[in-house]
């Protein structure tokens, strides 16, 4: 595809139901949908009726599970995304919310279940280009091992005949309204706080939050996706120092950095503070290792299989971002 290219549609609308519906990428994959004449509904903890989501918990889908009736897709995106949550609530959510949600989708003869999965489930250490063939390893961090076991939980039903699934790895999913890769790194900027190890050489790998939502409208309405795992981002990395060096550019701030021992030490040291303070603070050893990552990850299979091709830049991307944060008042 070129940049004049039409975004991918789907030739019948379908009926979609989204867990996590009020977060960042529910809200973008809903709009979507609906404007290539889908049938939107949702869950999240807060109820927005406008847009036909309901209140409830994957955790205990039996007060809102008589509304996947008739649905042909759920689009599992609800989850702790953080990396400094307690492992135990972590796993209660990310994994046995997975299965009880799976659960639900196959009493009510839901067609295809798309989880949300993370590239966090390769660890942060990898090969450059890692693919969907590279085993996923667990690291002692809550947010990379209940990514990986959620993963086993819906290869295990796919397997099982259970429900249609299809697994989607998310790289670093940025945009207007991204709380993790834009409100949170433009806030710490501000703050000073904004550090970074090793000079910020780790590699950022972005993928616009309308090329993520093509990539799964794609992966929502192909037979040859059953049963699969698909990498979505936008084909390339730059390094943190790039990606962050902009935000900070933007904002009038700066990036610190710091070797990376040194940079895990501070981090552990500020985190904890902050935690006990009653602070959200995803300062800690994974977040800086996460930010120490050694390569990017390979698209491939998502072009072949789906053919998936990003349409918006990073340039144009990051100025949309720029827009977006001005009229926040966050710049």
């Amino acid at each position: 595809m070129t940049l004049e290219s039409p975004r991918p549609s789907l030739d019948t609308p379908l009926k979609v139901f989204i867990t996590g519906a009020n977060g960042f990428i529910g809200r973008a994959l809903a709009s979507r949908l609906r404007e290539v004449g889908c049938q939107v509904g949702g869950v999240d903890l807060e109820a927005d009726p406008d847009n036909g989501v309901v209140a409830g918990s994957t955790g205990n889908p039996a007060g809102w599970s008589n509304w996947l009736a008739g649905v042909d897709v759920v689009i599992h995106t609800a989850a702790i995304v953080s990396n400094a949550a307690p492992l135990d609530r972590a796993w209660e959510v990310n994994v046995l919310g997975t299965r009880r949600v799976l659960d639900a989708a196959a009493a009510n003869s839901v067609q295809r279940f798309i989880h949300l999965s993370s590239v966090a489930a390769y660890g942060f250490e990898f090969p450059d280009g890692v693919d969907e063939t590279y085993p996923v390893r667990v690291n002692g961090f809550s947010y990379t091992d209940t990514k990986v076991n959620s993963e086993a939980v819906v290869l295990a039903a796919h397997a099982a005949g259970e429900i249609e699934c299809t697994i989607i790895r998310p790289v670093d999913v940025y945009g207007p309204g991204s709380h993790p890769w834009v409100v949170l790194p433009l806030q710490a900027i501000k703050k000073g706080q904004m550090l970074l190890p090793d000079g910020g050489n780790g590699i950022f790998s972005p993928v616009y939050i309308d090329n993520f939502v093509d990539g799964t409208v794609l992966a929502m309405s192909s037979h040859m996706a059953a049963g699969q795992i698909f990498i979505l981002g936008d084909g390339y990395g730059v390094t943190c120092a790039d990606y962050f060096g902009r935000l900070a550019g933007m904002a009038g701030g700066k990036v610190r950095t710091l070797p990376a021992r040194a940079a895990i030490a501070l981090a552990n040291v500020m985190g904890f503070a902050q935690r006990r303070l009653g602070q959200a603070s995803e300062l800690n050893a994974a977040t800086m290792l996460m930010l120490n990552r050694p390569g990017t990850y390979s698209i491939d299979k998502a072009r072949h299989v789906l053919g998936f091709d990003p349409l918006v830049t990073y340039d144009d991307g990051m100025n949309r971002v720029e827009a977006w944060a001005r009229s926040e008042g966050l710049i």
